[in-house]
C-alpha cells in the first residue's frame, strides 16, 4: 500500500524550520507559528517553482502586527462585518479581525502551505469555531468568494511591482462601494508607489499613517494605508 501523502503542513515542517513565537495584539498574546526567520526561508528554497513563486508569506512580518493591531484600535472596522485577507500569510491579520467581532473572516493565498499555517494558528489560538474559512487565490483569476466585502486586509501584498496592475483592476472588485481596503508594508518605494497611483485613480480616497512595530529584536517602521473605495 502506498504511503499517504504528508498534509500541506507536515511537507511544510520538513523543509523549514517552524516556531511558535508570542505575539501581543488585539488584545490578547497570539501563538504564532512561522518558518523561522529569512536564512531559514532562503536555505529551504531549492526549486525553480520556489524562486518564481517565492514563498515570503510563511514568515512572520512586522506589517502584519501591526495591522493586527490598527484593527484593534478601532474594533468596529470589523465588527459584524465580513472581511476579507487577501495574501494572508500566517494569517494573524484576519485571526484578529475575528477575535474583534467579525461575522465572517475570508482568508486567502495562493499558497496551500500559507494556508496551512493559517489553519495552525486559527487551531492553536482557540479559533476553530470561529467563522474563519480559508481558500486559494490567484489575483489573476480571483475565484468567487462572495465579493465585493465592506473590509479587505492585506499585509506585505505591495512588494511585486510586477503585479501592480493586477492589484489595481482586482481591488475594485473586492471592496463594496462605500467600503475600505486596510494595507500595511515597511514603507517600500513600490508599495508607495502603488498607493500614489490608487489615488490618482479617481476610485480610493487614501489615508496613510506610520508606526513602529517591535519585529525581531529591532523596531521596524510600517506604513499603514486605508483605501476608501468611492461611492459609485
Amino acid at each position: 500500500m502506498d504511503a499517504p501523502e504528508p498534509s500541506p503542513l507536515d511537507a511544510l515542517a520538513a523543509r523549514f524550520p517552524l516556531v511558535t513565537v508570542p505575539v501581543e495584539a488585539a488584545r490578547r498574546t497570539w501563538r504564532i507559528t512561522a518558518v523561522r526567520d529569512q536564512d531559514a526561508l532562503l536555505a529551504g528554497v531549492t526549486s525553480d517553482a520556489d524562486v518564481e513563486q517565492f514563498p515570503y508569506g510563511l514568515l512572520l512580518w512586522a506589517s502584519g502586527i501591526g495591522l493586527a493591531r490598527r484593527l484593534a484600535e478601532e474594533p468596529s472596522l470589523v465588527r459584524g462585518r465580513t472581511v476579507l485577507e487577501i495574501g494572508a500569510g500566517v494569517g494573524l491579520p484576519g485571526l484578529a479581525a475575528a477575535a474583534l467581532g467579525a461575522r465572517g473572516v475570508v482568508q486567502t493565498d495562493y499558497q496551500t502551505e500559507a494556508l496551512a499555517l493559517c489553519a495552525r494558528n486559527a487551531a492553536q489560538n482557540g479559533m476553530e469555531d470561529f467563522r474563519v474559512r480559508r481558500a486559494i487565490a490567484d489575483w489573476r483569476a480571483f475565484p468567487d468568494l462572495g465579493q465585493p466585502f465592506p473590509l479587505v486586509l492585506g499585509s506585505d501584498v505591495l512588494y511585486e511591482r510586477t503585479l501592480h496592475p493586477v492589484l489595481h483592476a482586482l481591488l475594485p472588485r473586492l471592496v463594496a462601494p462605500g467600503g475600505r481596503a486596510l494595507l500595511s508594508d515597511p514603507v517600500r518605494p513600490q508599495a508607495l508607489a502603488f498607493i500614489d497611483a490608487c489615488e490618482r485613480s479617481g476610485v480610493w480616497g487614501v489615508d496613510m499613517e506610520s508606526r513602529l512595530v517591535e519585529w525581531e529584536g529591532d523596531r521596524r517602521e510600517i506604513a499603514l494605508f486605508t483605501l476608501h473605495r468611492v461611492s459609485r
